[in-house]
């Protein structure tokens, strides 16, 4: 009976439209928060299109939506989203790290959001109407990282 259900999850799972997120750390321990149009809260990344691979469609949609380059990936989270209309979809988490402290990154967002900032993990996780992922998700990469302090020459 167990095994059943293990193969019917797997191929359950396997036909879920894929949403692939990032949680974007700067030099300075920073994490990059997003506010899409709508007002939702948000991560950088999206809809990882059909044929396409994960990694490639994570650096494309991060390049769309904020102007940065990112290339490697460490895995955080993952997820079912249930949406009624939409319907179900996985969402998985990934980290990156980049080389520069935050105030030396310059953004160009999309017309997607409205504003993204990088903070520390206080404001991060201050907003009262985050997707509890998402939360979870900063709080692992808040965790795994300390910030890189400046040392002098």
């Amino acid at each position: 009976m167990f095994w059943r259900q293990v193969k019917s999850t797997k191929k359950a799972i396997e036909k879920l439209p894929i949403s692939a997120k990032l949680v974007i750390v700067s030099r300075d321990g920073k994490a990059l928060v997003m506010r899409k149009d709508n007002g939702v809260m948000d991560l950088p990344g999206g809809k990882v299109e059909k044929g396409e691979d994960l990694f490639e469609a994570m650096a494309r949609e991060v390049s769309e939506e904020t102007g940065l380059r990112v290339k490697k990936f460490e895995f955080v989270a993952s997820w079912v989203k249930h949406h009624p209309v939409l319907g179900d979809r996985l969402v998985i988490v990934f980290e990156a790290q980049l080389k520069k402290r935050a105030d030396a990154l310059n953004l160009t967002l999309s017309d997607e959001h409205q504003w993204a900032k990088f903070m520390n993990a206080d404001e991060a996780l201050s907003f009262s109407d985050m997707v509890p992922g998402y939360v979870n998700a900063l709080q692992i990469c808040f965790s795994r990282y300390a910030p890189v302090e400046d040392t002098p020459s």
